[in-house]
């Protein structure tokens, strides 16, 4: 009697240390696990406005999440092109410098209007704004930023629809992207919406489906909004345009 009931104390105490075992395995993928935000990451560029030929200029670029500085981005690329001139654009990897903020160092051969345009891929997610440096005194200064206005580089030709919306209403857009007069398929495609002066840029990405690509917005003040629909596919197209949005 008293060895069987030594056996089913062993058995017992066996059991306890694989339940222990098992738990404590448990607890530590639970530790393990980390859940991915689903708020968009944000990049906010700090380029200069202006600089003169072959000066040495920091570009910068700061990437966060929901507030956060983001410090573990997968890619960070500045690419550079002087206006009319995208096919000869320099791509630049940038390096963390401080708490979510990346930079590389350029010069610019030529006084022109030059497009900086930065490539944030962090999270899963993909963000490219631009901006605009004019460097010294180009006499065609303002011809160079009517053709950066124009966004139609190698045969590109971006549609997007609608051109209005009304406030607190979810707004469907359809984008029609056509590159040498054939339908551009398997494209990432994202729409910035922005106010004139606001800091702060909301971003929407969009779908495929049979090669046009489709998303909503909702608008949350009257009047007019701007815009831009960003198109990359791989390393060789990057194109965007800017449109105006009136809403009602």
């Amino acid at each position: 009697m008293k060895r069987t009931m030594m056996k089913l104390s062993l058995a017992t105490g066996l059991a306890g240390v694989l339940m222990l075992g098992a738990c404590g395995t448990e607890e530590v993928d639970h530790a393990s696990e980390t859940v991915q935000s689903m708020e968009p990451v944000e990049a906010e560029l700090n380029v200069p406005a202006t600089a003169d030929k072959e000066e040495t200029v920091t570009l910068s670029v700061r990437v966060t999440q929901d507030g956060e500085a983001v410090d573990d981005a997968d890619e960070i690329k500045f690419e550079v092109w002087k206006n009319g001139a995208k096919e000869d654009s320099e791509m630049m990897k940038a390096s963390l410098t401080e708490d979510g903020v990346y930079e590389v160092e350029t010069t610019f051969a030529d006084e022109a209007v030059y497009t900086v345009q930065v490539h944030v891929t962090a999270r899963s997610m993909h963000t490219m704004p631009t901006t605009n440096v004019t460097v010294g005194h180009p006499e065609t200064a303002a011809e160079a930023e009517e053709t950066s206005d124009h966004h139609h580089h190698a045969g590109a030709e971006i549609v997007l629809e609608p051109k209005q919306a009304t406030v607190n209403e979810p707004q469907p857009f359809n984008v029609n992207v056509e590159i040498d007069h054939e339908m551009l398929t398997g494209a990432d495609v994202q729409l910035e919406v922005f106010k004139d002066g606001a800091e702060k840029h909301e971003w929407v990405k969009l779908e495929e489906a049979d090669g046009v690509y489709t998303g909503e917005h909702t608008f949350t003040e009257v009047g007019p909004y701007n815009v831009q629909v960003h198109v990359t596919k791989g390393h060789d197209i990057h194109e965007h345009i800017m449109e105006t949005i009136e809403v009602k």
